[in-house]
């Protein structure tokens, strides 16, 4: 059923009232988004973003009047089945929170995959019978082998770009693949009066992560030794330090050991006991007058 002209105005003054009040808008595609899976995303996603679904001529008619200059540059992201997303996560965290939520579904006739649909090689849930026909009609080598069917050699089903036949949905579809991947694809996001498109926003975020952390690291590093003295730093440098002076005592200790010398610690000296006499000078032998010889004493032998 159409919608009357009273109900258009309510949609458009309902987009026009989220645009002033979320500060993040972004132009999503759901195209070939099944609506139980649309559903199951609206529903997970509702307490970080409003999602505007309506036609596309509603949409811009809202985006010209109100009153949001900057909200304009989307215009021209605007395609077949686009919605508006509005949020007040900040570009990337709102890109991730679609990517996360993004689920696997069957091959149907007339999409187009964006790399070759690949069926490896192997035994199958199939039984024999009339399938071996299908998946000859597929492209597919396949023989019995007891009571199940197997796939010789891998092969190429649907290449990149070109549209799913029926028999190649058929085949995939009773091989239980699911090629395609379907959600809410953010094809560009308003932020701050800046537009991000969709493919600058997807990133790794362990990678992105994981580099942060290694920067980090090697940050810490250099500051230690240029000895850049900081909050984290600071004790770091103290440590090396002390660690290095431990190992040069250790050096030095090593080679005077080896040289056979003992270093003994410097005692103070000891105050003498109380009470104890003084020494008497050693007595200083007098010299005799020149040209005068010492008396010589006989002694007799008694006889």
């Amino acid at each position: 059923m159409a919608a009357t002209r009273k109900q258009k105005e309510e949609f458009v003054a309902g987009v026009k009232a989220d645009l002033q009040k979320y500060s993040v808008v972004a132009v999503a595609s759901i195209e070939s988004l099944p609506g139980k899976q649309y559903g199951k995303i609206k529903k997970k996603t509702r307490d970080h973003v409003k999602i505007d679904f309506g036609r596309q001529t509603l949409l811009k008619r809202a985006i010209e009047e109100c009153g949001r200059e900057d909200v304009k540059q989307l215009e021209g992201y605007f395609g077949n089945a686009t919605v508006l997303v509005l949020s007040d996560l900040d570009a990337f965290k709102l890109y991730a929170l679609f990517k996360r939520n993004k689920s696997r579904v069957a091959a149907k006739a007339g999409q187009v995959p964006a790399n070759d649909l690949v069926v490896k090689a192997g035994e199958t849930s199939l039984t024999p019978g009339p399938v071996l026909t299908d998946l000859k009609n597929a492209g597919l080598q396949a023989k019995i082998q007891g009571p199940k069917v197997v796939i010789m050699r891998d092969a190429v089903v649907v290449k990149a770009g070109e549209p799913v036949s029926k028999a190649a949905a058929n085949v995939l579809g009773k091989l239980g693949e699911e090629p395609f991947e379907v959600g809410i694809n953010v094809l560009a996001v308003l932020q701050d009066g800046k537009v991000f498109k969709g493919v600058d926003l997807d990133i790794d975020e362990e990678a992105f992560l994981a580099a942060i952390q290694d920067a980090y690291r090697k940050s810490v590093n250099l500051a230690v030794y240029a000895e850049i003295w900081n909050d984290v730093s600071a004790p770091l440098i103290v440590a090396k330090a002390a660690l290095e002076a431990k190992a040069v005592k250790a050096i030095v200790d090593e080679k005077i050991g080896s040289q056979g010398e003992k270093v003994e610690p410097v005692k103070e000296a000891e105050p003498a006991p109380e009470g104890a006499k003084e020494e008497a000078p050693a007595e200083e032998k007098q010299e005799e007058p020149e040209g005068v010889k010492p008396t010589e004493e006989k002694v007799e032998a008694n006889e």
